[in-house]
């Protein structure tokens, strides 16, 4: 049995959460991947998934070996990557967080330019909208949006996120449009689930921050469903302009309450300080940073 396949294998199936996940990860067959599994846990003499009919858990064995191979493959990828970019070649694997909408319209246009110039970097880019730990979750960098928490990360100011708040024609002709951010008690609002403070704007009243809450007719965890919803008529909505500004230009949404529009929100790259940074992650940087500057954003 080749060891390393094994923990490689072993690896995809946890992060999968299934056999089936981890073997169409990869590119295997199911039968392929529960064979080495299990010769890699008859080898050690140690159960390290228990199987249900609904998902794998690891034991206290297979916690333990995950981490000890995780941290080898790691190594051994670092390792064979930088022997590479020492013969001046970007190679490697680069592992992404970014929240949804922004990774879609934003970031994966911006990666495009990195992956023509360096095709042997493979990028792992991971899409949703929680604030993911950098380094328990193994990530290299992570796109972070507002307020930043204190931390020992490194952070590099990427763009100013417009926000503003939306309305289609046919709201506006049913109920008018607000012209006060107080009269939002008596609109329909739309509200993000995922936001940190609960149903509430921050809007500019008297030149100041303030936060307006509402009662939501409609909630839902993504930015796109409710920018569709709000295009549709079915209520207020408050988003950045990256969602909100193509449908202004087909005639489906409006701004409201522009003279109270809030300073735009940073869009920043979190990352960790190394001694020794790899050559193609400092050259992703570099590459966002002067694609969202000749951008404009």
């Amino acid at each position: 049995m080749d060891r390393l396949q094994a923990m490689q294998i072993f690896r995809a199936v946890v992060e999968a959460g299934s056999f089936a996940g981890g073997a169409r990860k990869l590119g295997l067959s199911n039968a392929m991947v529960s064979k080495q599994v299990a010769r890699l846990e008859e080898q050690l003499g140690v159960r390290l998934l228990v199987r249900t009919t609904r998902r794998l858990q690891l034991t206290a064995e297979g916690e333990r070996y995950l981490q000890g191979a995780g941290r080898l493959l790691d190594e051994l990828h670092e390792l064979e990557a930088g022997l590479g970019e020492q013969r001046g070649e970007i190679r490697g694997r680069l592992r992404l967080s970014a929240p949804l909408d922004f990774g879609v319209r934003e970031l994966i246009p911006a990666l495009q330019a990195f992956e023509q110039k360096h095709p042997a970097v493979a990028l792992d880019v991971v899409l949703e909208d929680r604030r993911v730990d950098l380094l328990a979750e193994d990530f290299d960098l992570v796109v972070r949006i507002g307020e930043l928490e204190d931390s020992s990360l490194i952070a590099r100011p990427l763009m100013a996120m417009p926000m503003h708040v939306y309305a289609s024609p046919d709201y506006l002709e049913r109920y008018g449009a607000p012209r006060h951010p107080r009269e939002l008690a008596h609109h329909r609002c739309l509200h993000y689930s995922l936001q940190r403070n609960g149903p509430s704007w921050t809007l500019l009243v008297d030149g100041k921050p303030e936060r307006i809450r509402y009662r939501p007719v409609l909630t839902c965890n993504n930015g796109r469903a409710l920018t569709e919803a709000a295009a549709r008529g079915m209520g207020l909505v408050q988003k950045p302009a990256f969602l909100g500004e193509p449908e202004v230009a087909r005639g489906r949404l409006v701004r409201v309450l522009e003279e109270f529009s809030p300073a735009p929100l940073g869009v920043y790259l979190l990352y960790a300080e190394r001694e020794l940074m790899p050559a193609r992650l400092r050259v992703l940087i570099d590459t966002l940073l002067a694609h969202f500057t000749e951008k404009g954003a």
